[in-house]
C-alpha cells in the first residue's frame, strides 16, 4: 500500500502517460542539475515536461494508465519527457541534447500508448517539422486539383471560342 504522497505522485504520472502523444524514457545517470534544468527549459517551450522518477512509481503508473512498457524502458535513473502536442520537436531535443552531452541516453518511449525503442525515438528525431509535413500534404494534393481546373478551364474556353465563331458566321451570313 503507497502512502498518500507516493499514490498522488503515481496518480499524477498516470494521468500524465495517458494525456501525452508520445513519453520518451531515457538514462540520466551523470547528468548535472543544471544540465536537467537546461533539458526541462527547452522541452517547455514544446509543449513537454521532464520528470524524473522512481522507476516502481512509473511501473504501478503505467500499469494505471493501461500502458504495457516491459521490463526494460524501467531501469536504472530514469527521466522521462511527456510530450502533449507535437511529438516530433521535443523528440529532436532530447536527440540533440543527448547528442551534445554524450551522457543522456534514450531508452526508448511510448508512442500513443505503444511501446518503440530508442531507434523509434531517433526516426521521429528526423522527420520534418508538422508544419512542413502539411504543406507537403496541401501541396501533393493541390498540384493534381489545378490541373484538372486547368483543363476543365481549356475545354470551357475552347467551347466559347467556338460558340463566338459560329455566331460571327451566322451574323456575317445574315447581312
Amino acid at each position: 500500500m503507497p502512502t498518500p504522497r507516493k499514490a498522488s505522485q503515481i496518480a499524477a504520472l498516470a494521468d500524465k502517460l495517458g494525456r501525452a502523444k508520445l513519453a520518451i524514457v531515457a538514462d540520466y545517470r551523470g547528468l548535472k542539475v543544471k544540465d536537467l534544468s537546461a533539458l526541462r527549459r527547452q522541452l517547455g517551450g514544446h509543449h513537454s515536461e521532464l520528470e524524473v522518477a522512481k522507476n516502481t512509481l512509473l511501473t504501478k503508473a503505467a500499469a494505471d494508465a493501461g500502458v504495457n512498457v516491459g521490463t526494460t524502458l524501467f531501469k536504472g535513473p530514469t527521466a522521462i519527457a511527456f510530450c502533449f502536442d507535437d511529438v516530433v520537436e521535443p523528440a529532436k531535443v532530447i536527440a540533440d541534447f543527448a547528442r551534445t552531452s554524450r551522457i543522456l541516453s534514450v531508452r526508448g518511449g511510448l508512442l500513443d500508448g505503444n511501446l518503440i525503442g530508442a531507434d523509434g525515438v531517433a526516426s521521429l528525431a528526423t522527420l520534418p517539422p508538422v508544419d512542413q509535413l502539411r504543406a507537403q500534404l496541401v501541396g501533393t494534393i493541390s498540384g493534381p486539383l489545378s490541373n484538372t481546373v486547368g483543363v476543365l478551364n481549356a475545354v470551357l474556353q475552347t467551347f466559347v471560342a467556338t460558340l463566338e465563331a459560329r455566331t460571327e458566321q451566322i451574323s456575317g451570313h445574315a447581312a
